[in-house]
């Protein structure tokens, strides 16, 4: 790599002298180059805007590109699929990315670049590792014992490996800097970084990473940082550790401390390739949420798809001031004044979004490492879902989902006693039609503490609340459009614990409600004309008696019917009747003093009738419904008029209930 033996040369120069006299290359001819030790090492002094990025196909080489050393001057392989060229004093870097672009052996090219970390500048002020018991880590230290190590990439600036609060949670790496598998830290920034990951727990020193005890390692990769707080990274660096992360089963986590604002084809390539590699990458979201120039755009490698971007948040749980907020900001973790490993072998703070994104990191290891078969989209959507929601309600542009809680996220997948949802029903079965009362009922146990149920349905991609959380273990609701309804109840326990059931594809047709007509005979004026749906049938102010009631339902769609009774002056009351026939008397100067309505039919639990009466003396009295009394007894006193209604079962009564029957 950065240092190649010196009897490449030497052969090489044997093989010129006695193959051709040296005047054949001076005299204009050159070679297709088909290795990378065929020129020059990149070095201090190379420039880095003439250099390439160049990711191949499949198994494809330097050789397969047809360049010679009147296009490249020195180059470094750094791995199987990623070289760095650089082009001749005399050439157009953009042309030659322009030609390699072309050439179908490449997957991407594109000139270099430096990305920075995303470190603020250090607080001199030493405090205690806040961070750690703010996101639940103090609940989670001891309660993970995996046998099979899983290991974080920490793509960075290196790190001290000798540091004694972290060396005996490293695994090896590579600097691609110096090339070699040796690592330092002369920024320190990548040591900061790596002790929020994974500083020894348990070890009487310092301090300890969010993973605890739990058997992780960190995997340190140096792109960058040439001196103490530079913050510049080499992309192709960076593209090489990805593509060497991406490659090692150990490694379950990539962690990515940088970010920039550019385009370019050869990081995105990168990411995806370790996504689909099945890693979980956390990237930090940006510090630029207070510059006015960058405030609100997205960030690389953050806003990538498959990346997690986290924000930053201060000791009281508010954003921190500079942490970059847009669409993409997934979550949010501690990210000012948090205290970690220094790579002069001591502790500091450091303020950014750099060290929220390995907190972020670490828990995510730390869940792959109590469940090894959870998925990287698994732990992304199980972060969120417990996440500490901050900011505007739901998803926001500032704290994402919300702050992570590694307790809570931890109880959901290694509980002791884990929360369980044992019933979750709906009384009717699929296929009721509007204006049906529906109840949901569920029953839970496990977890920890009091229980809160939270109902909701969710037609057409819209989900509505049907009662929020509380202690109620039932909810009952009257749908009013038809359609597929998958209705859910989700299960929230004392310690913040959630589990969620659904009932999917559950129909409710729409059919047109039934009807209910009815006609009165009154005194003097002999039977009136039907009326229907609450409209008044009889008198009122004329002082004139009913004496009879004819009561029907209107349906082509439900098996309803109705009956009723009468109580009639000197007689009391009389057997039901059904279906429009005649209750009461007439002809015989007697009136009626109350009435009792039903439904009936195999769709009679599906509504409900609800009927009022004006009684002489008293006016208009309370509604009564389903088979209840109306009116007066006792009293002496006539019935003048009536309304009656039918509606959804469940549904607000129309009117006020209270005293609809009196009894002397």
């Amino acid at each position: 790599m950065k240092f190649k033996k010196a009897i490449v040369f030497l052969l090489a120069m044997v093989l010129i002298g006695s193959s051709c006299p040296l005047g054949v290359m001076a005299e204009g001819q050159s070679m297709v180059i088909q290795s990378l030790d065929e020129v020059s090492d990149l070095d201090d002094n190379s420039n880095i805007n003439n250099q390439i990025i160049v990711i191949y196909k499949d198994q494809a080489r330097i050789g397969s590109l047809a360049l010679t050393s009147q296009d490249i001057k020195g180059g470094e392989t750094l791995s199987d699929q990623v070289d760095i060229i650089e082009v001749v004093d005399s050439a157009d870097p953009d042309a030659l990315v322009a030609q390699l672009s072309q050439n179908p052996n490449v997957l991407v090219a594109e000139k270099n670049s430096y990305i920075q970390t995303s470190a603020l500048p250090n607080d001199p002020d030493i405090s205690k590792a806040w961070q750690f018991e703010r996101i639940g880590t103090d609940e989670t230290w001891n309660k993970v014992n995996n046998s099979e190590t899983v290991v974080v990439a920490v793509i960075d600036t290196g790190l001290n490996t000798l540091h004694p609060d972290i060396a005996d949670n490293v695994v090896h790496g590579y600097d691609y800097v110096d090339g070699t598998t040796d690592m330092v830290d002369l920024s320190g920034h990548g040591t900061l970084v790596a002790g929020c990951v994974a500083a020894v727990a348990n070890n009487g020193i310092g301090i300890a990473g969010i993973t605890g005890a739990a058997n992780i390692k960190v995997a340190p990769y140096r792109v960058g940082g040439g001196f103490d707080g530079d913050k510049n990274l080499d992309v192709g660096y960076i593209c090489a550790a990805l593509y060497d992360a991406a490659a090692r089963p150990d490694v379950k986590v990539i962690n990515m401390s940088f970010g920039g604002y550019m385009v370019s084809a050869a990081l995105r390539t990168a990411v995806e390739n370790a996504t689909n590699a099945g890693k979980v990458l956390v990237a930090a979201a940006g510090n630029e949420g207070s510059n006015a120039n960058y405030s609100g755009e997205l960030a690389v490698p953050a806003s990538y798809n498959g990346v997690i971007s986290v924000g930053a948040t201060d000791n009281t749980n508010k954003i921190a001031y500079f942490s970059q907020h847009n669409s993409l900001v997934d979550l949010c973790a501690p990210g000012y004044k948090v205290f970690s490993t220094n790579h002069d072998g001591t502790y500091e703070e450091a303020s950014g979004t750099s060290f929220s994104s390995p907190i972020t990191a670490g828990a995510c290891a730390v869940l792959m490492a109590a469940d090894h078969t959870m998925t990287s989209t698994q732990v992304e959507t199980l972060l969120k879902e417990t996440a500490l929601d901050f900011g505007a309600a739901g998803r926001d542009d500032y704290y994402g989902y919300g702050m992570i809680q590694l307790d809570a996220a931890m109880a959901r997948v290694t509980p002791s006693n884990p929360l369980t949802i044992d019933t979750f029903t709906v009384d009717k079965p699929t296929g009721q039609t509007l204006g049906t009362l529906l109840t949901l009922s569920a029953a839970a146990s496990g977890g920890e503490g009091d229980y809160t149920y939270g109902f909701y349905y969710e037609l057409n991609g819209q989900i509505t609340t049907i009662q929020d959380y509380s202690s109620a273990a039932t909810a009952a609701f009257t749908p009013i459009e038809a359609g597929i309804y998958t209705l859910s109840v989700q299960v929230l326990d004392g310690k913040g614990n959630t589990l969620k059931e659904s009932i999917v594809n559950y129909v409710v047709k729409d059919k047109a409600a039934p009807a209910i007509e009815y006609r009165t005979h009154v005194q003097n004026t002999g039977w009136q004309s039907l009326v229907a749906d609450g409209a008044v049938s009889g008198t009122v102010g004329k002082s004139l008696r009913l004496e009879a009631i004819e009561i029907n339902t209107i349906t082509q769609n439900y098996d309803l019917g109705v009956k009723y009774k009468t109580h009639v002056q000197n007689v009391g009351w009389q057997n039901f009747v059904a279906d429009g026939a005649l209750s009461g008397t007439a002809g015989k100067s007697l009136r009626l003093e109350a009435i009792a309505i039903e439904l009936t039919g195999t769709d009679a639990d599906l509504f409900d009738v609800y009927y009022q009466v004006h009684a002489q003396n008293v006016g208009w009295m309370g509604w009564a419904s389903n088979g209840q009394q109306a009116g007066t007894a006792g009293f002496g006193y006539r019935l003048e008029s009536i309304r009656i209604e039918i509606v959804p079962k469940g549904s607000t009564a129309p009117g006020s209930t209270v005293n609809p029957f009196i009894e002397k």
